[in-house]
């Protein structure tokens, strides 16, 4: 990654983004539409009112509008840089320069979808585990560091003088990039790795005795299929939003490496965040997610609940 400059950098992001921008508009349409219709689909007696003036899908409503805005910000240097410059040099130095307009624009659009999408997946904790309190002491005084930590480096960016990024700019802001990189990286693996123990722990409890599903030669008291137990991983990938924390990862390693390859990691991630965020709610508009599961009560010889997955 070493080799990435600046302008091959920003010519990945744009594809990439636009490629991931088409898929949670795709993904955000049909979740409306799985809210709107949740009624007849899950046969609950909750209305679409209900679900479509919900808080937090009004919360991912204002990550995908975030979404869409930086995107188009993207496309808007783009074509700037790309048609008006005109020059090699003036390009790479229009992506360099950190205190243009757009610039700082994306950094603070990248900052609050950072902010929303974590407090998100912290209420899914919170739901996941039945409004137990005590579980998200952890994430929420992380969330309150990181958003410390991202005021910390919009300063930075406002007061820099050459405004172009540089090892004098990292050196300055690189504490607060890491402190927030480090509460952000708490948080998503805290909530991801409860998320997937609760779900675990509600899968062994509903499970019988009857059959065992052999995975690399271990028993697993499971009692569904192979097509079942594929469902089941996919369902904990998606509850536990262990895509922004892998993206999380591949983030702070770019920042770690000091690599360019950190414009498509740092540009791509407010996408990956509405994505990770919207799939959960798609499952919830399907009556897939794990919400009723969790308060299932085991019977013996039950399978496990159809509305899971």
């Amino acid at each position: 990654m070493q080799d990435i400059t600046i302008l091959p950098a920003n010519l990945a992001t744009l594809v990439l983004e636009s490629f991931l921008y088409g898929l949670l508009l795709l993904l955000f349409i049909s979740t409306i539409y799985f809210l709107a219709m949740r009624r007849t689909l899950a046969g609950t007696t909750q209305t679409a009112k209900h679900h479509l003036t919900s808080l937090v899908f009004l919360g991912v409503t204002a990550l995908f509008l975030l979404v869409t805005v930086h995107w188009s910000i993207v496309i808007y240097q783009a074509f700037f840089a790309f048609i008006h410059l005109g020059s090699f040099v003036a390009e790479d130095a229009f992506y360099a320069d950190l205190a243009q307009k757009t610039e700082v624009a994306k950094a603070v659009l990248f900052f609050l979808a950072v902010l929303l999408g974590d407090a998100l997946v912290t209420y899914r904790l919170w739901v996941i585990w039945g409004g137990n309190r005590k579980i998200v002491i952890l994430p929420i005084f992380a969330l309150i560091g990181l958003a410390v930590a991202e005021t910390g480096i919009a300063v930075e960016l406002t007061k820099w003088e050459p405004r172009l990024r540089g090892a004098s700019f990292d050196d300055e802001s690189r504490p607060w990039e890491a402190t927030g990189f480090v509460l952000s990286l708490v948080a998503n693996l805290y909530s991801t790795v409860c998320i997937i123990l609760r779900i675990w722990g509600v899968k062994t409890n509903t499970s019988g005795s009857e059959s065992r599903l052999q995975v690399q030669h271990a028993s697993i008291p499971f009692t569904f299929t192979n097509n079942e137990f594929n469902k089941w991983l996919l369902s904990i990938l998606v509850e536990s939003a262990a895509l922004q924390t892998f993206w999380l990862i591949f983030d702070g390693m770019t920042l770690l490496f000091r690599s360019d390859a950190e414009f498509i990691a740092t540009d791509t991630f407010p996408a990956i965040l509405g994505i990770s965020n919207t799939l959960i709610h798609a499952r919830v508009g399907l009556g897939w997610s794990q919400d009723s599961a969790v308060t299932y009560k085991p019977k013996a010889r039950s399978e496990y609940p159809k509305n899971a997955v």
